[in-house]
Order: C-alpha cells, then sequence, then structure tokens
C-alpha cells in the first residue's frame, strides 16, 4: 500500500492543474488520466488518495493477487510493481466489477449500428450538389447503394478512408462528382457539287455529281442517293452520281444521311431537267 500511496502522491505532485484531464475512450471504457485498476476494481485519483477511502483501497491492494495498472496521460497504463508501461490490449481485456467502491451490473458495450452521412461535392468546385443523405445499419455491415444520381454528373470516387461498411463510430463521407460533357449531335446534312454549277463533272457523254457529307462531328456512317425513286450511291462521306441524260424530261433526286448514332438528316430533294 505504501508503495501504491507513494506512487500516486508523486503523480499528484507532477500534475497538479491537471488531474481533471478529459476522460480518453477506450474500446470498452471511457477512463480518466491517472485511474488505478486492482484487479476488478477501477478507482480514479481523487478517490483513490481519499483519506476517507485508505482503507478501502488497502483492502483492495492486500485482496489483489495480480498486477496494479495506473493511466498515464496519451492512453498509455504503467504496471506499478515494474513502472513498465502495459499494452492496452491487455488493460482492455480486464474485467472491471466495480468503479469507485459501486458495483457495475452491465459492461458498456459498443454500439450494433453505425451512422454513416455522405455528402456529394463537385470535384472541380469543392461545391455541394445536394443535401447530405444520412444511412444506418448493422456494424461491419456493407453500406450500398450511398451514391446517388445526379442530373447531369458521373460518379468518381469517395473518400480513401471509406471501407464501404458501418462501424461503431459516426461519420461523414464525401462523395466526388465530375460535371459531364454534353455533346449536342446535331442531324446530319449533305450538299451537292455540280449539279447548280452546269453539270461540270463531265466525261464523254456522261454527267455526273458528287455528294458530300457537311456534318461537323463527321461522325455520318450512310449518305444515301436515288434517282427517280432508284438507289443509284451510298457512301460514308461521299460518292459521284451518274445523272440520267438520256431521258427527257424531269427528273428527282433525293439524299439521305444517317449518323453513327442513328440520328437521320432531313431528307433533300433536287430536280433537274433534260431537254
Amino acid at each position: 500500500m505504501n508503495k501504491l500511496k507513494g506512487f500516486l502522491v508523486l503523480m499528484l505532485m507532477l500534475t497538479m492543474g491537471s488531474i481533471s484531464a478529459m476522460a480518453v475512450e477506450l474500446d470498452k471504457y471511457s477512463v480518466p488520466d491517472f485511474s488505478i485498476m486492482i484487479g476488478s476494481k477501477l478507482y480514479t485519483l481523487d478517490y483513490a488518495n481519499d483519506q476517507k477511502k485508505e482503507v478501502e483501497i488497502r483492502k483492495a491492494v492486500t485482496e489483489n493477487v495480480g498486477d496494479i495498472y495506473i493511466k498515464t496521460t496519451g492512453g498509455e497504463w504503467l504496471n506499478n510493481s515494474s513502472g513498465k508501461v502495459v499494452e492496452v490490449s491487455i488493460i482492455n481485456k480486464l474485467e472491471v466489477k466495480t468503479f469507485n467502491g459501486v458495483d457495475v451490473e452491465t459492461q458498456p458495450s459498443q454500439s450494433t449500428e453505425g451512422n454513416i452521412i455522405f455528402k456529394a461535392v463537385d470535384v472541380d468546385t469543392d461545391l455541394q450538389l445536394m443535401d447530405p443523405v444520412s444511412r444506418k445499419g448493422k456494424v461491419g455491415s456493407e453500406c450500398v447503394g450511398y451514391i446517388s444520381v445526379i442530373e447531369g454528373y458521373s460518379f468518381v470516387s469517395a473518400d480513401t478512408n471509406f471501407t464501404g461498411k458501418f462501424t461503431n463510430l459516426d461519420k461523414t463521407v464525401t462523395l466526388k462528382y465530375k460535371k459531364k460533357t454534353i455533346v449536342v449531335n446535331n442531324p446530319p446534312s449533305a450538299k451537292i457539287v455540280g449539279l447548280t454549277s452546269g453539270l461540270t463533272f463531265k466525261q464523254g457523254e456522261r454527267i455526273y455529281m458528287l455528294v458530300e457529307a457537311v456534318d461537323e462531328d463527321k461522325t455520318t456512317t450512310n449518305v444515301s442517293v436515288s434517282l427517280d425513286g432508284v438507289g443509284v450511291g451510298n457512301s460514308s462521306l461521299q460518292c459521284y452520281i451518274l445523272l440520267n441524260t438520256d431521258t427527257l424530261g424531269g427528273h428527282i433526286l433525293k439524299i439521305n444521311t444517317r449518323d453513327k448514332e442513328g440520328l437521320a438528316g432531313e431528307e433533300q430533294s433536287f430536280v433537274y431537267v433534260v431537254r
């Protein structure tokens, strides 16, 4: 008892003004700094050094058959006999039956349910995109379906320390999204070369015209041409069409286009006359 008492008095002298330090949360107990563990009995420093409790503390020390541990600052525990630091994992396994002389009926237990608050932000501007969403679940279980669909944005990633599971501690997880690049797909179109400039594409008695795709993004996959209802040309970007100059009268030329996404351009019609 004298050894323990002397150590406690020394600790008290070295820590005047700080013995009411904030409690440190361990795996099983919230224990104030400089608390003493005697067997299964846990005491605060003030309680153990109270002269009115000397008989109780002496009895606890006399009846104790194991080591006595004292908690210091920084979450460390010391063995009172050797003065050496004891692993916290050893302390966590000790059973506490009384605290400052009062029986502990039930030991504190960890929460079986965890809470995660998800916050969505723009990865480039860090602006919040929606109100935070809270999800609850059993500790250790997977948190699924937490990625929200935000119009105009694509999900990028979550905080790197987020495991995807619920823990016994409430936590906030930031989900990062990136604004989508919107591509406007204009309908494809085509142009005619030669028909309105004196039918300049001529070889012998044959007259040709050139049909070219002119869509801006160059994704036309089909340019089809029909003459008087009969298909006469089909190409990806351009094609030469042999005009009918043997049959007198009017002739109708129709051009259709379609891009890679299946979007069709407006049909174009041209009329020319052979005299």
